[in-house]
C-alpha cells in the first residue's frame, strides 16, 4: 500500500486548528488561523510508524517534534529515519510505558499520530485529546466497544478531532472505485463485501531478532508485533482487524453520514494455521512448546 493514510487531510486538519489548544474547566473552541508548519508527535515507534516518518520527513510542511516508545530498540530503529531524511532527531519519551503523556504536554506538538499496540490505543486516544492535541490513530483502534464509546464521548467533550488510519481506505484502486460510487456509475449500492486476507504467520512469530519471517517464537522472546499482537490470537476468537475490509465498504455506502449500522455480525474459524506453522518451521515442529497451544 503506498501510503497508510490521507496525510493531506490529516496535515490539513491540524494546520487549520492551530496548536495553541489549553484544556480548562470550559475547552475552548480550535483556532481558525492557519499554520505553516505543522507539528507531530509519534506514539509508537515500532516498525508500523517508519512509513509515517518517511511521509512526514518529506514535507517542508511538517516536523516530527517528539516520539514516545518504552523500548530502546524501537527508539534506535526510528531515529534511523530521521538520519536518513537528514532530518533533526526529535525529543525521546522511553521513560516507561505512561511517558507518551510527558509527550502531550509539549507545546511544540500539535497533534499525534499512535501506533502502539492495539490494547492502548484508546488509552492514548484519550490522553491526548484531553492534552488538546489532535488524533491519528492506527487500527483497530479499540478492543472493546465500551473503549470505541469513550473515544466518541471524549472527542465531543473536547471538540478535538480523532481520525482512524484505515489505510486500504486509501488504496489507489480503492479510492478509484469509491469516485466511481460518487460519480453515480453503480446506482444504489444495495450490498457490500469487505474482507482482509493476509498471511500473517511471518508476523506474528520471529525468532527475537529479526521482525520477519524468523522464526516460531512469540511474547517476550520474540521481537516486533509478535512481541504482543500474537497473544490476541491465543486469547480472542474473532476479527482482529475488521476495518480493512469493512472500511472501504463503511465509506462508500456513506456509513455515520446519512446511513448508519444497525446490526453487525461476524463469524470466525479455528486459527489451525498458526499451529501448523510452527510445526512445519524448521526452527519449530511438532514438540515445540508453541505448536501445543491452542490458537
Amino acid at each position: 500500500m503506498p501510503h497508510s493514510f490521507n496525510r493531506r487531510d490529516f496535515i490539513r486538519s491540524a494546520a487549520l486548528t492551530g496548536a495553541a489548544l489549553t484544556i480548562t474547566d470550559s475547552i475552548k473552541a480550535f483556532s481558525s488561523a492557519k499554520k505553516d508548519k505543522v507539528r507531530i508527535g509519534i506514539i509508537g515507534a515500532g516498525f508500523r510508524s517508519h512509513e509515517h516518518m518517511g511521509n512526514f520527513l518529506q514535507r517542508d510542511d511538517v516536523s516530527i517534534t517528539a516520539i514516545a516508545d518504552p523500548q530502546q530498540r524501537s527508539v534506535d530503529e526510528a531515529l534511523k529515519v530521521f538520519a536518513a531524511y537528514k532530518r533533526p532527531e526529535p525529543a525521546i519519551y522511553k521513560n516507561g510505558d505512561y511517558d507518551y503523556r510527558n509527550l502531550l504536554k509539549r507545546d511544540d506538538v500539535d497533534a499525534v499520530v499512535i501506533c502502539s499496540p492495539w490494547e492502548w490505543h484508546s488509552i492514548q486516544a484519550i490522553d491526548a485529546m484531553n492534552a488538546g492535541k489532535i488524533v491519528g490513530a492506527e487500527v483497530c483502534g479499540a478492543v472493546k466497544l465500551q473503549e470505541c464509546w469513550e473515544v466518541v464521548n471524549t472527542s465531543e467533550k473536547t471538540k478535538i478531532p480523532v481520525m482512524m488510519l484505515e489505510n486500504v481506505c486509501y488504496r489507489r484502486d480503492v479510492m478509484a472505485v469509491l469516485n466511481m460510487v460518487r460519480k453515480g456509475m453503480f446506482g444504489e449500492l444495495l450490498h457490500g463485501q469487505g474482507g482482509y486476507e493476509h498471511d500473517l504467520r511471518g508476523v506474528l512469530f520471529n525468532d527475537g531478532k529479526t521482525a520477519y519471517n524468523s522464526g516460531v517464537d512469540f511474547g517476550k522472546n520474540a521481537y516486533s508485533e509478535a512481541q504482543w499482537r500474537t497473544e490476541h490470537n491465543l486469547k480472542r476468537n474473532g476479527e482482529l482487524y475488521p476495518t480493512h475490509g469493512l472500511g472501504p465498504v463503511a465509506v462508500m455506502m456513506d456509513i455515520n453520514r446519512g446511513n448508519r449500522m444497525t446490526k453487525l455480525s461476524s463469524i470466525a474459524t479455528k486459527a489451525k494455521g498458526l499451529q501448523k506453522y510452527i510445526a512445519e518451521h524448521p526452527k519449530g515442529g511438532a514438540n515445540h512448546p508453541n505448536a501445543k497451544l491452542n490458537f
